[in-house]
């Protein structure tokens, strides 16, 4: 069988349904006394190049990419649970949007794991995604 007959014969749902994983923010965790997991998903080509166009300025050589940027977009764009966009939920923590209500829940090295995370779900490689990171930081 070659792959176009594999493809053809292939469940389409299966091929097509983003990944999903669990993921434990330790300190809310323990802050709550309950495990604080979010559901994390992969985000879609489309979205996941519009975020990371999203986050680059300048034109040229001289460009900048603001990584912090793109690291809350990827974050607000794969967590998928809980709904950041629960309107109580947002009052509750004096937010308009998700992306303000996860700056206000994370710390720094938080959204960082988590979008490293969502970043290795959609397809990139988590050594490879800490090394363009660091890349970009210096």
């Amino acid at each position: 069988m070659n792959l176009v007959e594999t493809l053809l014969a292939a469940d389409q749902s299966t091929i097509l349904a983003a990944e999903t994983v669990t993921y434990e923010v330790k300190r809310l965790s323990k802050l709550l006394g309950c495990k604080f997991e979010l559901t994390l998903q992969a985000i879609p080509a489309r979205r996941y190049g519009e975020i990371q166009t999203s986050a680059i300025s300048g034109k040229g050589k001289k460009q900048n990419v603001d990584l912090y940027k793109l690291q809350i977009m990827t974050a607000v764009a794969g967590v998928v649970s809980p709904d950041f966009n629960n309107p109580e939920l947002l009052k509750k923590f004096s937010a308009v949007t998700p992306k303000e209500l996860m700056e206000k829940l994370f710390n720094a090295g938080e959204i960082s794991a988590i979008a490293d995370k969502i970043s290795a779900l959609s397809g990139f490689d988590e050594e490879e995604t800490k090394e363009a990171t660091e890349e970009v930081k210096n």
